[in-house]
């Protein structure tokens, strides 16, 4: 293949359409959407341009980049499902373009090559992503490397999720992390046009109504994954998603469950046994959680 991402079709397997429908131990591979994405949609690479930059992308390798941005880093090995017969290509290509960045980190005691996006790559996904209020998130780099043993595992409890929603009828639109929540949380505490003199309970009721977050005992219910779908009548619903640990003590898992989240753990980690706030997640076991409620 060219330094420049062209194809070179002597030595890259092609992707039938019919193998599009990637598999997981649990079944079907279920992808982030990519309907509001203006990139290439066929198996031929294509000139996409950004600022004075010019890319060459197929559609497998425009379907990675939404789903390594979307969860800001996913395991190399979780990549394979989207593409078995040109992973491997389409991660070549992506990196020697500089759109990704690849390194290893051990991840609960394991060696875990991983995949980000880098700031260019982000800058891509944001110039071909259609505006609105509700448009996907992208996110490059890593920001916590002490809870990439959560964080990897991600992607791995959207598609369980994502699974049960498809099979009851759900059309994903949009998959929102918890960093993004976090993330307008402080926003709107430090918003320019705050009323003097509110009280903190009276802002966090405030942005719990508005996005529809629970309260218990007090404290905000934040999510792991917010994934918001269509249901077949019509309506937008969400699912809110937890990954519990062994770190979660019996009263942050009570939360949790009172909160109404889905909640899964890693297969074979254990109950939660109560502890500290988490600070490396579950023993990662990349090819099976366990749905708790």
């Amino acid at each position: 293949m060219a330094r420049d991402g062209r194809s070179d079709t002597r030595d890259e397997p092609q992707t039938p359409k019919a193998d599009r429908a990637t598999r997981t131990d649990a079944g079907r591979s279920f992808e982030v959407p990519t309907g509001s994405l203006r990139l290439p949609r066929t198996d031929q690479r294509e000139p996409v341009a950004v600022r004075d930059r010019v890319y060459h992308l197929r559609e497998s390798e425009a379907r990675a980049l939404a789903v390594i941005g979307t969860f800001r880093v996913v395991p190399e090995a979780e990549l394979r499902h989207l593409s078995p017969a040109s992973s491997r290509a389409d991660l070549r290509s992506l990196t020697e373009q500089g759109l990704v960045a690849r390194s290893a980190a051990t991840v609960n005691h394991q060696h875990t090559p991983l995949v980000v996006l880098t700031p260019e790559g982000k800058a891509l996904l944001d110039a071909h992503v259609d505006a609105g209020e509700a448009r996907q998130q992208y996110h490059q780099g890593l920001v916590k490397p002490r809870e990439l043993g959560h964080d990897v595992q991600l992607y791995r409890l959207y598609q369980m999720e994502a699974a049960r929603l498809e099979h009851d009828g759900g059309r994903i639109t949009r998959v929102v992390v918890d960093y993004e929540l976090k993330h307008d949380y402080q926003t709107f505490l430090h918003r320019r046009d705050r009323p003097e003199g509110t009280g903190h309970e009276t802002d966090l009721q405030a942005f719990a109504d508005a996005q529809q977050l629970p309260i218990v005992d007090g404290h905000l219910e934040l999510p792991d994954l917010r994934i918001e779908y269509e249901t077949e009548d019509g309506r937008a619903e969400h699912r809110d998603v937890e990954l519990v640990t062994e770190h979660y003590s019996r009263g942050q898992l009570a939360g949790k469950a009172q909160a109404g989240f889905a909640l899964y753990r890693a297969g074979g980690s254990g109950g939660a046994q109560g502890g500290s706030t988490r600070t490396g997640g579950t023993p990662l076991d990349p090819h099976h959680l366990e749905a708790l409620l």
